[in-house]
């Protein structure tokens, strides 16, 4: 089936070999004083993807064409291209074309922490978000994780404590155990939430003044509890021991 394109001045008919049946455009772009040439043509393709209803691996036409068809500059279009590589809507292979990109969590934990200040306000409002997504998982957490996995959470939280009395932190494990504790859900879009409310919220920690207060070895007895409730398949005592963990991290923080 040919790939259909309409501009002000022509019709062209061109039947590249890998892209799926589209939609035109609707035509080029009218420029905006106010708005970047570059910023209108983001939106165009975003609308474009989306009304095509393309799918990851699909190609868009290629770059002359798009820029043509368009009304706008190469240049134009290259920059807007750049930009949504950045937010991963879209992937250039070189000698290929421009791609649907496969959709991650990725470009939120490269640009939120830039957005936000690292102030202790910021991290509060963050732990709360963060407290909120995996409270509410917890029911089914109880009800289906294994014998195995509260294993390796012990494990995990028992190696925190003996780092924790060395004076040590243990950031990497405890990552580890929040994505192990909600593993046996198999949501992968669950799973990448906590690691980038994680990420993020541990970066945005470790520039805030009030690290130095974190009670590390209490921390690490927290995920103990944690444990315990779990190996007993104990709802409540989970949640209590969740929260009570979250709001002694709050806690450090002092109120404004």
């Amino acid at each position: 089936m040919a790939f259909l394109v309409r501009n002000r001045r022509s019709c062209l008919t061109i039947a590249p070999p890998h892209f799926p049946r589209t939609q035109p455009f609707i035509g080029e772009i009218q420029v905006s004083t106010k708005i970047p040439a570059y910023r209108q043509v983001q939106i165009e393709i975003k609308k474009y993807i989306k009304e095509n209803n393309l799918k990851f691996g699909d190609g868009l036409p290629p770059e002359a064409l798009l820029a043509k068809n368009l009304g706008v500059s190469r240049p134009s279009l290259r920059e807007a291209v750049k930009s949504l590589e950045s937010l991963g809507i879209v992937e250039s292979r070189h000698g290929e074309g421009i791609f649907v990109k496969e959709f991650t969590f990725d470009s939120i934990v490269e640009n939120l922490p830039y957005s936000m200040n690292a102030g202790d306000e910021n991290v509060k409002k963050l732990l709360h978000v963060r407290k909120y997504l995996e409270l509410g998982a917890i029911p089914s957490v109880v009800e289906h994780i294994t014998e195995e996995s509260i294993q390796r959470l012990r494990v995990l939280a028992e190696r925190m404590l003996n780092k924790a009395l060395d004076k040590q932190t243990f950031s990497e494990e405890d990552r580890e155990f929040h994505v192990e504790m909600y593993s046996c859900l198999k949501n992968d879009f669950l799973l990448s939430l906590i690691e980038l409310f994680w990420n993020v919220f541990n970066e945005m920690n470790q520039s805030s003044e009030s690290v130095d207060h974190w009670a590390l070895e209490e921390t690490a007895k927290d995920h103990l509890r944690v444990v315990n409730m779990l190996e007993k398949k104990d709802v409540f005592g989970v949640l209590s021991a969740h929260r009570e963990h979250f709001q002694a991290i709050v806690d450090t923080y002092p109120e404004e």
